[in-house]
């Protein structure tokens, strides 16, 4: 007689088959049995979470009992999540549809079920453990920042916002997504934009604004991209508005421009949930030879207007030349003082002067604006 022995360890089990027909459990010890040839042992390693063998699937098609005195079995229904604990802690997750099989004994194990179909959120308890365990497939994990918002989508329709905070949604039965939105000041930065004014002057521009998201929800059913859909916006009111002034009206107004542009683009984004606080025409850039122009029209401007202040200066000097003129024809005194003041002058200049008339020859005769009475024509 043949006998084979089987040795099942404490954290393994043994399943008897004979003529590949099951037989019985074998628990942990020293087992012999006989006729090897027409009999089978087959090992489970209890240990792992969850155990998955064929066999042991098979068993529990036919002999469920048998499976269920030594085993939890997690069964879930095709709209079930199943969250199950190993002495308090949550260690796995059984998607809609699914079996799985826990060792009893050495583990305390509990199985709890949630209605996926119904439930959308993880309670907030379950978040942290939840994201630990990265179970993506089963559960959508979403952190939405502080200034942010997030909306949350099932089945591609538009569910609810999202105040800052940590989420956990279960989409083992439905599609759940979301949409995290900034809800700050935000700049947005147009450059390099050739435009053509109304006198057909071609120009580059730079055009800065500052946006941000009023209403999230909206913004985001309007336009698949927010930031072209600004950036379109502001270059189309950039044109509008230069392109009906002239170069010196684009030159010369520009708060006239921002009010212009800032005055379209509150007509285009009135119904997208966006607002721009403020925006302006950063930089103008004018072709080369078109400032050589305007710096050739400047030169001649002013050096026209230097000469009208020139001939107006040489007016004044000679009508006050005239009125002294006048002044000292009628006053004898006031001639006389001129002629000393001319002697001051004449004196700073001169080294040495010889008059031959004394001191009367030098107040007289040296510098004398009017002739002598006796010499007069």
């Amino acid at each position: 007689m043949v006998f084979k022995i089987d040795r099942i360890a404490d954290t393994e089990l043994g399943l008897l088959y004979r003529d590949r027909v099951f037989q019985k459990v074998l628990g942990p010890g020293v087992h012999r049995r006989v006729g090897a040839g027409r009999t089978e042992v087959h090992k489970l390693d209890l240990m792992r979470l969850p155990v998955s063998d064929k066999k042991l699937d098979a068993l529990y098609m036919t002999h469920p009992a048998v499976v269920a005195e030594h085993f939890t079995v997690a069964d879930m229904a095709d709209t079930e999540l199943g969250l199950v604990y190993a002495d308090g802690k949550l260690i796995d997750m059984i998607g809609p549809g699914s079996r799985a099989f826990y060792a009893k004994g050495l583990r305390e194990i509990a199985v709890r079920s949630i209605d996926a179909d119904r439930e959308i959120e993880v309670p907030k308890a379950l978040v942290a453990p939840f994201g630990l365990m990265k179970a993506t497939h089963f559960v959508l994990p979403v952190e939405v920042p502080s200034d942010h918002v997030g909306l949350l989508y099932v089945d591609g329709v538009f569910h609810r916002q999202l105040a800052p905070g940590r989420y956990a949604f279960i989409r083992a039965v439905h599609r759940v997504d979301s949409v995290i939105l900034d809800l700050r000041l935000q700049t947005l930065e147009v450059t390099g934009q050739e435009v053509l004014t109304r006198d057909r002057i071609g120009l580059r521009a730079n055009l800065t604004a500052v946006y941000r998201i009023a209403d999230p929800a909206v913004a985001v059913s309007v336009a698949a991209d927010l930031r072209d859909h600004l950036y379109k916006a502001l270059q189309f009111a950039l044109r509008q508005v230069i392109g009906t002034r002239t170069l010196e009206e684009v030159l010369g107004d520009k708060q006239g421009i921002n009010a212009a542009i800032a005055e379209h683009l509150a007509g285009d984004l009135a119904e997208t949930g966006v607002e721009v606080p403020s925006d302006g025409v950063k930089d103008i850039i004018i072709p080369v030879d078109v400032r050589e122009l305007m710096n050739r029209v400047i030169e001649a401007e002013k050096t026209a207007q230097a000469n009208v202040i020139k001939r107006r200066e040489e007016t004044a000097a000679t009508r006050s030349l005239l009125n002294t003129a006048k002044l000292m024809e009628d006053n004898p005194v006031l001639l006389r003082l001129k002629e000393l003041e001319a002697l001051e002058k004449v004196s700073e200049k001169v080294g040495n002067v010889i008059v031959g008339n004394g001191m009367d020859g030098v107040l007289e005769d040296l510098v004398r604006i009017r002739p002598k009475q006796g010499k007069e024509a």
